[in-house]
């Protein structure tokens, strides 16, 4: 038996004799005992964590969550075509044999299979190439579909996380691209220099760049609650899960627009409260992530200390042994947490293999740095699960973690599978699994404190203390949630949460 099984047996028992001894066990106690009844019964868990509710997946990307038959569907509405080998979209040129309108796959089930599985890593084992390659080709494949449909994707994701009780939402993406890489193209970019580098940028008109991204964002949010029809009544379910933005910038483009992407996200993330973070995508793996890479930290860590407020999530240590020189895998968590002084780190899989690992480990605590564990992403790109997925380690030397889905789309996931999947490979239990739920909103880069002064035991501020989630709060906590968009969040992850555990889940004995 695996150590973290036998702690959590002893857990178990503790909670079992607590239980057993009160004379009204609680609804969380009810919970987890009925969770660890229905340990052996995958469907019976599935069902039972569908309903749970799930503070938030702050590790998402648009284009990626969105699924493939969407894609196909819009692709099929702008005439566009299908190549009948890869299954990539994009506009009909002339007649060939390798190209055919994808609104001839609403009609052939082979076609329509063939871009599916081409979108995304559904049949991966059938594909021709790695896990790796067909999910980062899957973006390239779709890109044509896109077009025009930022507010339909947005509205797809939200949907899919309130019918499984995912309360918010941050979102990666980009606004105001178009005029940002115009603007840039101009302006010379110092490595030696980030303040005049920063200052001509500013000069070439980049604030005016951030105005068409407001504008873009306003366009978009209106968009999305037409699409969602928030303006009727009752109001969909969609239209009440929380929503916000992570600007988004590309680290395998060139030193100068990478620079000029993090100056403008931001820029953006001062003007504008709905944009509340920036991050870097692309693969950590190619060869120009790989070669700048500490430069990239250089530029995010300056930008944060220039700023100061604005908060930053970046992706390190996407990386294994075999995909990239092991010289790759020694440093790049550390920079991201030291250097750039990010506030999370998504995936953090290369753990083992950074310089001092237990060291950082220890550092990442002590910073409150969380990591985004995204288990199905990791397991399809890298070959990293189960044991050999630094996961657990993360959680026994008490740095914060979240789940979250990364692509949930390409992956054909959503975020409860997650939870199922964490459950199931390493034995944790509901308490557990809640206050990985519980983190996704103390650790999201929402405005305003957050309710816990003690994240890890759920101990409220002093405003809050006493206050109960199943009553009003009293009018000093309803002052403290009224001031901050968090709180508020939280207050209603734990008002859904005493609902959920008081939906019964009595055990019978046997």
């Amino acid at each position: 038996m695996r150590p973290h099984r036998i702690l959590l047996g002893i857990a178990l028992m503790l909670t079992t004799s607590v239980s057993a001894s009160a004379q009204e066990p609680s609804g969380e106690e009810r919970a987890a005992l009925w969770f660890e009844a229905h340990r052996a019964r995958p469907v019976m868990l599935q069902m039972f964590l569908q309903k749970m509710p799930k503070g938030g997946d702050i590790h998402t990307h648009l284009s990626g969550a969105v699924y493939a038959e969407s894609y196909v569907g819009w692709a099929a509405s702008a005439g566009l075509c299908a190549n009948t080998t890869t299954g990539a979209i994009g506009p009909c040129g002339a007649p060939s044999s390798e190209a055919r309108p994808v609104t001839d796959a609403l009609r052939d089930p082979a076609l329509y299979s063939l871009i599916v599985d081409g979108l995304s890593t559904r049949n991966l084992a059938n594909q021709p190439q790695s896990g790796h390659d067909q999910f980062f080709d899957a973006f390239a494949k779709f890109r044509a579909a896109t077009k025009d449909r930022s507010a339909d994707m947005v509205a797809e994701l939200t949907t899919r996380a309130a019918d499984q009780n995912v309360t918010y939402l941050e979102i990666m993406l980009t606004v105001g691209g178009d005029a940002l890489w115009t603007l840039a193209g101009g302006v010379r970019f110092d490595a030696n220099d980030f303040a005049a580098s920063r200052q001509r940028l500013l000069e070439a008109g980049l604030a005016r760049a951030v105005e068409v991204g407001r504008a873009e964002l306003d366009k978009l949010e209106q968009q999305i609650d037409a699409v969602l029809g928030c303006g009727r009544e009752p109001r969909p379910p969609a239209c009440g899960v929380g929503r916000r933005y992570l600007e988004q910038a590309s680290r395998t483009s060139e030193p100068n627009m990478v620079f000029a992407q993090l100056v403008y996200g931001f820029e953006l993330a001062r003007a504008d409260r709905r944009v509340v973070g920036v991050n870097m995508v692309a693969p950590e793996d190619f060869y120009v992530a790989r070669r700048d890479y500490s430069l990239h930290m250089r530029m995010v860590g300056w930008l944060n200390d220039l700023h100061g407020t604005v908060k930053v999530a970046l992706h390190a240590g996407e990386l294994t042994l075999g995909l990239v020189p092991p010289s790759d895998l020694r440093f790049h968590i550390r920079e991201a947490v030291e250097v750039a002084k990010a506030r999370r780190i998504g995936h953090g899989v290369d753990l083992a293999y950074e310089r001092d690992a237990m060291q950082l480990l220890a550092e990442m605590k002590r910073r409150d740095v969380l990591v985004e564990i995204c288990l199905t992403s990791n397991d399809v790109i890298l070959g990293v699960r189960g044991s050999r997925h630094p996961f657990p380690e993360y959680m026994n030397a008490g740095v914060p973690v979240t789940l979250a889905t990364d692509d949930e789309g390409v992956s054909r996931i959503d975020l409860t599978n997650e939870y199922l999947r964490a459950a199931e490979t390493y034995g944790l239990g509901y308490r557990q699994l809640k206050q990985l739920s519980r983190n996704g909103l103390t650790y999201s880069f929402l405005a305003g404190d957050s309710l816990w002064r003690s994240a890890p035991d759920a101990q409220p501020v002093a405003a809050c203390a006493g206050a109960r989630p199943d009553q009003p709060p009293p009018p000093t906590c309803q002052s403290f949630l009224n001031a901050s968009d968090k709180a508020r969040q939280q207050w209603n992850l734990e008002r859904a949460f005493h609902s959920f555990e008081a939906a019964g889940w009595a055990v019978e004995s046997p």
